[in-house]
């Protein structure tokens, strides 16, 4: 089986090991694209890496090269995602691997991008289209017929219902529901808890019960 090369840390290194873990796939190198962001309240890569009892290869970027048997992951889910995924393709001309846990259910009538996560307990239904580098975290519902554009992020708990878009880079928060036939705009965000019952706009935030604007992102 291919060794799995993850790109970057982040807070989903955990969900993206346990992926890996429940579909028998061994992590060979971890590579750093920037210098670890350590926070006060969140474990840094040596505790998350004595916690798995894993010790794979730690490469900078600068001294990356592609292996023979190996597959790729990029796990951060920021907006610098793509900025990463840019280099790897251009330099690389490198194709990303889908992580779908198995205790997942993805309809047949589902198509999935490259690069995607879907994490465990998720249920994605028929004629939704999940492009390139979505990150789908535990116990997320997607009705069917959503189309989930590039790098958007769905937190645990959220559910999608039918005939949804959801645009490139917005990010629904945790426990957040959406009634059918809305549009997400493009870098929108919608925090926790909500309850969103109209199309939200781009680069907008919105939160509550139900969901209304509380502000705007500028560029």
């Amino acid at each position: 089986m291919p060794k799995l090369v993850l790109f970057g840390v982040s807070n989903m290194l955990s969900d993206v090991y346990d992926c890996a873990y429940a579909l028998g796939k061994k992590v060979g190198r971890i590579v750093l694209n920037a210098p670890e962001q350590k926070r006060e309240r969140t474990k840094d890569l040596e505790t998350r890496l004595r916690e798995l009892n894993e010790r794979p290869l730690i490469t900078p970027l600068e001294e990356f090269s592609p292996g023979e048997d190996e597959e790729y992951f990029v796990v951060p889910t920021t907006p610098k995602k793509a900025v990463l995924i840019e280099y790897l393709m251009s330099k690389y001309h490198m194709q990303f691997s889908q992580l779908i846990h198995p205790t997942a259910y993805v309809s047949p009538y589902a198509k999935i991008g490259q690069g995607v996560f879907i994490g465990a307990g998720c249920k994605i239904g028929p004629g939704c289209v999940v492009k390139d580098h979505v990150f789908v975290n535990r116990g997320v519902l997607v009705g069917h017929d959503t189309v989930i554009h590039e790098y958007v992020r769905l937190n645990p708990g959220s559910n999608v219902a039918g005939h949804i878009q959801i645009l490139a880079g917005a990010m629904i928060g945790l426990g957040a529901n959406i009634i059918e036939e809305l549009v997400i705009g493009r870098g929108a965000v919608v925090a926790a808890g909500a309850v969103v019952i109209r199309d939200v706009q781009e680069k907008t935030l919105v939160a509550g019960v139900p969901a209304i604007f509380k502000k705007k992102y500028e560029d």
